[in-house]
């Protein structure tokens, strides 16, 4: 749990139309994805390009990664004036 994560997944859901189930998965699974990425506070939205030797997506970032990447980093970063109140700003402006 994290607030990046809460954001990535809002996004998916709100700006991209992407339905997001939250649930236990077998790694298995990783091996035949379209996509996988990370999402942290210090990576924002990473893609994943291979998970035990087996590439996911032939290695390159797949477009929703590429796509959630954007508007998160527009978010976090105050370019969407639309996700302002999203923001706490560390001046005291």
């Amino acid at each position: 749990e994290s607030i990046t994560r809460d954001t990535v997944i809002r996004l998916l859901r709100e700006v991209h139309g992407v339905e997001v189930v939250e649930r236990d998965i077998d790694r298995t699974e990783l091996y035949v994805a379209d996509e996988v990425f990370l999402s942290g506070t210090a990576l924002g939205v990473t893609p994943v390009g291979s998970v035990d030797r087996f590439d996911i997506g032939g290695g390159a970032p797949g477009p929703i990664t590429s796509a959630v990447n954007g508007t998160y980093v527009a978010a976090a970063s105050g370019r969407d004036e639309s996700r302002s109140a999203w923001l706490t700003s560390v001046y005291g402006r």
